[in-house]
């Protein structure tokens, strides 16, 4: 299964939501904070391969992901697998919270083990919507990051046979939402590079 997606920085978070109720009639969720913590192991191409290897803290929700190489220019289109680690949803008590973060630090130690090496941590506020557009279902989601301001993501999936004709519905998309100018760079590399130019002016 491929991740179609588009990336756009939107200027505030109302007038998007606004936007989007009044051109989808879709509405998004309650605020979730997502945590992911990235690997990096060179001689298996992360991530200068353009992979990406990652652990997803939700709530009470654990995740590992993998991405392979983008596929296609226009859009950031790759191949994701998912594996759900830990599920204590919906209750969030202190003990399964307990649970989650020994079980989110012994993966953590178990990717190490393999030769793999933290590389960065990325923390966002994340809000969902989901509506049909094109034939196609879509999540879209409304992201605020600390430092680095306000984005959306335009997302589908599909298999491969068909991703010439779901690549063209996600910029139909794009352009009814008139979104236009695309963001390429991942959260992860935008957060490193932040963190590079703060190190930068504390050392001036």
């Amino acid at each position: 299964m491929l991740e179609i997606e588009m990336k756009f920085r939107v200027a505030t978070a109302a007038e998007y939501e606004r936007l989007i109720s009044e051109t989808l009639g879709a509405s998004f969720g309650a605020p979730t904070v997502e945590s992911d913590v990235f690997f990096t192991n060179e001689a298996l191409g992360f991530p200068n391969e353009g992979k990406s290897l990652r652990i997803r803290r939700r709530g009470n929700y654990l995740a590992a992901t993998f991405k392979g190489p983008r596929l296609d220019s226009q859009t950031k289109t790759r191949e994701e697998i998912e594996l759900t680690l830990v599920d204590e949803r919906p209750e969030l008590s202190e003990e399964n919270a307990r649970r989650v973060d020994e079980a989110r630090a012994n993966w953590i130690r178990f990717y190490e083990r393999l030769g793999f090496s933290r590389y960065g941590v990325v923390t966002k506020r994340r809000r969902r919507a989901s509506t049909e557009y094109g034939g196609r279902q879509f999540e879209i989601t409304l992201d605020e990051i600390d430092g680095l301001g306000v984005f959306t993501e335009l997302e589908v999936s599909a298999e491969k046979e068909e991703f010439v004709d779901a690549r063209a519905v996600v910029m139909l998309l794009a352009q009814k939402l008139g979104l236009r100018e695309t963001v390429t760079s991942s959260y992860l590399s935008m957060v490193c590079a932040q963190d590079r130019k703060i190190a930068e002016w504390d050392a001036k």
